[in-house]
């Protein structure tokens, strides 16, 4: 794999983006480019304390070095941790539990002592030490991972390295700019674990940001990081990486990204304000009609491409804080969700990020709830607006995260269940014929293949992984009724054409 990867891309730098990744070839959509084992694996910040081995939550302590916080089923964790812990004899014996944000940090500076190759590959990595400097997160990085270490003898050295309140805040930004989620982790025995982790890729995290990504990462049960291709990468192209959310809005990805990526995107859809002619950030115009106001950031301004009528800042900011409230208030509840969305459609847009929000948790509950009933039973207008909402969001998806997408893909499962549920209760009570019936079944197959095309990269112990396996079975059967649906319609055109020469038959006797 590291001749794979050599072959494929090409690691250069400059002053503007540090070091970055470019395709040396052509590389063709869903190609694997890199197969990545993390340096260091660990619980994400302000985590639940878990156990040290697979990260499911912790019931007890390590037997042998007696402060390492393990679950009912490991008995062991890494061999240099547990010996550093176990010979740690001035250390309390609940120190780990006390102060769990230490963790991952403390395996870092441990690379130093059992792989001193990974270590200087972290060390390399960038901190953005000078950008964090006094700022919330260093203060909070001091109070619960700097003082808690240095005040202990245990953790001042290790072997000749010397620890420091600088080594460790740089450790801390090493950590909080590169790490990538690990959701599919599993432990030694196979079981996946519960809490979620974060894992330090050198190589995947050279990559550059774009808010329209190139690539697709999927986590495999042991943590080792596939990075596969999104879309077409011709030769010379930067490698992409979305570092954000799609469904963010301009403000919403450029506030994640300056807070915790140190930096301010340029790219088309940021330098957009129509985000692509999505409208993600848009607002209703007070004035006209139909006009919606975008955000120039050049100016400042809200101003609407309509009429050229501008909003006040303090009118945009209460309007965002209010639907902010409605939304993080709103019990999950369906009625709840439509009259939100309803409210905030008409002073943002259908197509706002927050108004989008709303409508997926709705298309979420509408899922739980059309799960509980019985299939013949599940309302019809549940169906209908569940197949509303995944058209609506594969609709914006299709232009915000184009090629292989894993949130596309769930999208387009969502979309093919809806469409064939209600398909078959509209045929139940006669408000589609055979024919359209058999239309609708394979433009739900097709919507199903592609999904399936979409998930298959993902690891079988996510929870896309679990969805690629039942909708291969899905499909299957969805297939199989097509097939008895298609005979249906066969038969029914055949008995068509002979009541039609019968028809004709009978009116040429009476001639």
């Amino acid at each position: 794999m590291e001749n794979r990867f050599e072959t494929i891309c090409d690691i250069q730098q400059s002053d503007q983006l540090g070091r970055f990744l470019v395709a040396k070839r052509d590389i063709k959509a869903g190609e694997l480019i890199l197969a990545e084992d993390p340096i260091v694996v660990g619980p994400y910040w302000d985590a639940d304390i878990s156990c040290l081995n697979c990260l499911r939550p912790a019931s007890r302590t390590c037997k042998k070095c007696l402060k390492a916080p393990l679950c009912r089923d490991c008995h062991q964790h890494d061999a240099v941790e547990c010996n550093f812990y176990g010979n740690a004899t001035k250390l309390g014996k609940n120190f780990l539990f006390d102060h769990f944000n230490t963790v991952t940090p403390i395996r870092c500076l441990l690379l130093y002592r059992s792989d001193r190759q990974k270590y200087e590959q972290l060390m390399a990595m960038e901190s953005h030490c000078d950008s964090r400097r006094g700022t919330e997160i260093w203060h909070i990085h001091e109070q619960y991972v700097v003082e808690p270490l240095l005040y202990e003898e245990e953790f001042q050295q290790i072997d000749e390295l010397i620890v420091t309140a600088e080594l460790l805040q740089r450790i801390c930004g090493i950590l909080d700019v590169n790490t990538f989620e690990i959701r599919g982790n599993m432990d030694s025995q196979g079981v996946q674990m519960n809490n979620l982790a974060r894992g330090l890729y050198p190589r995947t995290s050279l990559m550059t940001h774009n808010c329209q990504t190139n690539t697709l990462i999927a986590v495999d049960g042991l943590s080792k990081l596939r990075l596969y291709a999104s879309t077409a990468i011709p030769a010379g192209d930067l490698l992409y990486y979305n570092y954000t959310r799609v469904l963010f809005s301009t403000f919403e990805r450029q506030t994640h990204l300056r807070k915790g990526k140190y930096f301010i995107c340029t790219c088309t859809r940021c330098n957009d304000p129509t985000e692509l002619g999505t409208n993600l950030s848009s607002l209703k115009c007070t004035k006209c009609v139909d006009g919606l106001c975008v955000f120039y950031h050049q100016t400042p301004k809200w101003e609407c491409i309509s009429c050229g009528n501008q909003l006040a800042r303090e009118y945009v900011n209460q309007v965002m804080c209010e639907a902010r409230e409605d939304i993080s208030s709103c019990a999950l509840d369906i009625r709840d969700l439509e009259k939100v969305i309803g409210k905030h459609s008409k002073t943002l847009n259908p197509h706002h990020s927050l108004v989008l929000e709303a409508k997926q948790n709705l298309a979420g509950e509408l899922r739980s709830m059309c799960m509980s009933y019985e299939q013949q039973s599940v309302p019809r207008q549940a169906l209908k607006r569940k197949l509303e909402l995944c058209e609506e969001i594969l609709q914006i998806l299709r232009i915000l995260d184009p090629g292989i997408s894993r949130l596309t893909g769930i999208a387009l499962y969502e979309y093919h269940a809806a469409l064939v549920d209600l398909s078959r209760r509209n045929y139940d009570t006669g408000e589609i014929k055979t024919l359209e019936l058999l239309e609708r079944l394979r433009a739900a197959e097709c919507a199903l293949k592609e999904a399936i095309g979409m998930l298959v990269f993902e690891h079988r112990t996510t929870p896309e992984g679990q969805l690629t396996k039942k909708a291969m079975c899905e499909l299957k059967e969805l297939r199989e009724y097509i097939q008895k649906v298609q005979a249906m319609e066969e038969d029914e055109r055949t008995d068509r054409q002979i009541r039609g020469k019968r028809n004709n038959n009978t009116g040429k006797g009476k001639k």
